[in-house]
């Protein structure tokens, strides 16, 4: 429901909470994230300003949650583009969602493979 409100604010919460609950110890789904993979797609560049800059954390973060999502989330991006974000007279700027699901991915690989590593010489 806040993820379509016309309120910048109360849409920015609802996109929050939902790349909050982006994590694959959720257990949420696939489906569940899909759908709003999929309003990402079609509104992204129609939304109020902030509001885009937080569907593009939500695509980060839906991105990473499992290689299946990840596919997608990335295929989107590619569709999407670059996400203009006014952050005003700060040294902000709006994360391209291709390289942070990328780079996010293979830290997590990285540090993984580290701890099997760390695991096997313990044994």
């Amino acid at each position: 429901k806040w993820v379509s409100s016309d309120s910048e604010w109360i849409g920015c919460a609802g996109w929050g909470l939902l790349a909050r609950l982006a994590t694959p110890e959720n257990n949420l789904g696939d489906e569940f994230f899909e759908k709003y993979l999929q309003i990402i797609e079609k509104d992204i560049h129609k939304q109020k300003n902030f509001v885009k800059g937080v569907m593009n954390t939500a695509l980060i973060a839906i991105g990473v949650i499992n290689s299946s999502l990840e596919e997608k989330a990335l295929a989107i991006a590619a569709k999407i583009g670059k996400v203009d974000v006014d952050h005003g007279e700060t040294g902000c700027k709006t994360p391209d969602a291709t390289e942070y699901i990328k780079k996010t991915v293979a830290y997590r690989q990285q540090k993984a493979a580290k701890l099997t590593q760390k695991a096997s010489k313990a044994r």
